[in-house]
């Protein structure tokens, strides 16, 4: 079991590293939005496009807080590969929020009790309806 400041740190890495991926996700969202076969699937991919940025901005706050450092983004940490199909991009979009919500484990164990964790946990429980979305999208494509 890694040391409390051990671990906060770790949560800092992981907490920057997903925020200095912002600008590939901006741009996968886009390109889902243009393969979405019908207004029900953008109007989805739209909230959680939204929810993503209300999270992002959060864990900029976060590592701001703890840090006291804006997280500076030189070159953009690549979350999400160019999406070819729309089938393709809803399981790559469910299979990176599984990846996120394992990580999203370990920094809500590593902050001290309170408003941080609270914020932490909000966003965890935003991820288990995202991921339920994607599914309910993924599901829809498959039985059309």
């Amino acid at each position: 079991m890694p040391l409390p400041y051990s671990a906060l740190q770790e949560s800092m890495r992981i907490i920057h590293d997903t925020a200095a991926g912002e600008s590939n996700a901006e741009a996968f969202y886009r390109r889902l939005l243009e393969l979405a076969p019908s207004e029900e699937e953008r109007t989805i991919i739209s909230s959680i496009r939204d929810d993503e940025r209300r999270h992002l901005q959060i864990l900029r706050e976060i590592y701001l807080a703890f840090t006291g450092k804006e997280v500076q983004v030189s070159v953009p940490i690549s979350v999400y590969n160019e999406a070819t199909s729309y089938e393709g991009a809803l399981k790559q979009a469910l299979y990176t929020k599984w990846r996120m919500i394992e990580q999203a484990g370990s920094i809500l164990a590593a902050m001290p009790t309170g408003y941080y964790q609270n914020l932490l946990a909000k966003i965890a429980v935003d991820n288990v309806a995202i991921v339920s979305k994607w599914n309910y999208l993924l599901i829809s494509l498959l039985h059309s």
